[in-house]
């Protein structure tokens, strides 16, 4: 028995598939229903299952490689059978694919396609993009002529049966060999070419692998001015973009701007918010807690949350900060109102609210009025300084920068490595002086630097020390009896054993260590595979029992419980492919061997 693999069709306007990975290796047994390869067309990603127990013999393609639905991808046979007959199979689908025909499997659904038709002919016509006379041509290797505009006919092929390479067409671009000499364009896109007086190796072609049809010359010849220019796009001044261009123009005309900058040490920042985020309900960040850093520095300095109009300085008591969203249509500052009187936790959660709502478009315009001061934050681009345009009525705004890491001089005289923060503060100098800015950047540095005041009472002070991942290395030290500390990273819990062992059961044993481990491997490659398949799973339980009771190992359970209401036949796909991604679960299946060495303490 035996059968080939082929490039499913994923949609009925699907024209390339993409190869993601195979889910086994080539000589590795796989059984019916089993994945054998995940494919990704121009809109879906798709599974290939398995039809009948055998052996992946061949592979055809590989991973990132594209080819159009009905191409052979593979070989499932059983490991002793002939192949011979589904390899010539192959051979000739894959010639018929590298001559520009389309696959068997497509032909019907796609026969109507202009794109098919302009690019067979084109092929036919010019040879480029095809080897019809020089065996098998791999598809990275087809790409890859295209992009260097090689002939592949002539190209002697190094690859399996004579098969044309990628290294192949790179070893002929350097030589100069096979360069091509002619665009692929259709007869009539010549034509129309030729009556047009367009360049048809300027032209980009949309048609059947890339080939110029006849409205791509005129979309080209449409494009060029008088002065010879080639129009790329146009992109109309109006809706959105107009307003804010009209808003930061009669800001520049209007506002005197002047910009000062400051730094802070960032580190008690960055340890406030994670204290804050393991105590809260909610997602709490580096810049909910500068949020409300911002809005005790306006306390202290209320000229600055203000407006100015009509030659008058408007003070206001709520502090409405602007937060600067980047959206498809320009940069907006939907308001979060009265942060004065919220806590960090009010702060985090609508700060969120507020910004996925102008990503996803369903903001107001009540949402961008009433703001008293600005921060936008284009650190997270990696600029590390700018002058931010204040946003009109409004007399100041905030710019934060890229967090910088900087040697600093700690107690001891000694050096370490400390993150900062760089301020960009940009005022109207018709309303406040560079004194008053001065002052403003002052208090808000002091409140970056020493944060913890503005945090709820029942989240911990921290010391701000990174967190060190233990990279796979542990350690454990029994000082006496049979208990004992385990050190990974910043990390550490005990073990012990039982009274009737000797112990003082303090802890867990070692073999119960081993077995938590196990169960959250587990857990954990469940929910990637989960996600991965975009399957709604909430909570995962992993229960891992070790038997006998005492003793050496001899028999291992493990039940996972999941919250879900994904089919039954869903979850055992996942379960199964969770369990065979655990790396831990790995341990227990292969033939892993221990290098064992001591020293002295």
């Amino acid at each position: 028995m035996g059968y080939v693999i082929k490039m499913p069709k994923l949609g009925l306007e699907m024209e390339r598939g993409e190869l993601l990975g195979w889910a086994v290796e080539e000589g590795e047994t796989i059984e019916e229903g089993e994945l054998v390869a995940e494919v990704e067309s121009e809109k879906s990603i798709g599974e290939i299952d398995a039809r009948e127990d055998g052996v992946l013999r061949r592979t055809y393609l590989e991973p990132g490689e594209s080819v159009p639905p009905g191409t052979p991808i593979g070989i499932v046979a059983p490991a002793d059978a002939d192949i011979g007959d589904l390899e010539a199979e192959v051979e000739a689908e894959l010639e018929d694919v590298d001559a520009g025909e389309t696959p068997a499997a497509t032909a019907d659904a796609d026969s109507g396609a202009e794109a098919a038709t302009d690019g067979a002919t084109s092929e036919a016509a010019t040879g480029a993009g095809a080897a019809a006379d020089t065996g098998k041509v791999s598809p990275r290797a087809r790409k890859r002529a295209e992009e260097l505009g090689v002939e592949l006919e002539g190209i002697e092929g190094t690859g399996y049966q004579g098969a044309v390479t990628e290294d192949d067409v790179e070893r002929a671009a350097e030589t100069n060999e096979g360069v091509a000499t002619a665009v692929q364009a259709s007869p009539r896109a010549r034509k129309r070419a030729e009556e047009l007086g367009v360049d048809l190796a300027t032209v980009e072609g949309t048609g059947y692998q890339g080939s110029v049809t006849e409205d791509d010359v005129e979309r080209a010849a449409e494009s060029v001015d008088d002065a010879g220019r080639t129009l790329r796009e146009e992109r109309p001044f109006d809706g959105m973009r107009r307003t804010i261009a009209s808003r930061l123009g009669e800001s520049y005309r209007e506002a005197v701007h002047v910009t000062t900058h400051r730094e802070a040490d960032a580190e008690a920042l960055f340890a406030a918010a994670d204290a804050a985020n393991d105590v809260l309900d909610a997602d709490v960040s580096v810049q909910d807690v500068l949020l409300l850093a911002v809005s005790a520095a306006l306390e202290d300095h209320p000229a600055f949350n203000a407006t100015f109009e009509d030659d008058t300085h408007r003070l206001w008591a709520d502090h409405n900060l602007g937060v600067a969203v980047d959206i498809e249509q320009g940069l907006i500052a939907p308001v979060l109102r009265n942060v004065e009187k919220k806590s960090l936790e009010t702060v985090a959660r609508e700060r969120r609210e507020l910004v996925g709502a102008a990503l996803e478009g369903e903001y107001t315009m009540d949402d961008l009025r009433g703001g008293t001061f600005t921060v936008t934050n284009l650190g997270v681009l990696g600029v590390e300084s700018f002058d931010p345009v204040i946003n009109p009525p409004q007399v100041a705004i905030l710019g934060v920068d890229a967090v910088a890491e900087r040697p600093t001089r700690d107690p001891d005289d000694g050096v370490e490595w400390r993150r900062h923060l760089p301020f960009d503060l940009s005022f109207d100098h018709r309303v406040v002086d560079g004194a008053d800015a001065a002052r403003f950047l002052e208090t808000l540095i002091e409140r970056v630097e020493e944060p913890w005041s503005l945090l709820p009472e029942d989240v911990d002070r921290a010391d701000g020390t990174e967190t060190e991942m233990p990279g796979r290395t542990v350690t454990a030290s029994n000082p006496e009896g049979m208990a004992g500390r385990i050190e990974a990273g910043s990390f550490e819990w005990s073990y012990d054993e039982p009274e009737d062992a000797g112990g003082s059961e303090t802890g867990p044993t070692p073999v119960d260590v081993f077995l938590g481990g196990l169960a959250a491997c587990l857990s954990l490659s469940v929910r990637f595979q989960a996600e991965k398949r975009d399957a709604a799973v909430g909570e995962i339980d992993v229960t891992t029992d070790a038997e006998p009771e005492h003793g050496a190992v001899e028999q291992l359970a493990a039940t996972i419980r999941l919250e879900s209401d994904a089919d039954d036949d869903t979850l055992e796909r996942i379960v199964d492919l969770g369990e065979r991604g655990c790396h831990v679960s790995q341990l227990l299946r292969e033939d892993l061997s221990l290098e064992l060495s001591w020293e002295r303490l």
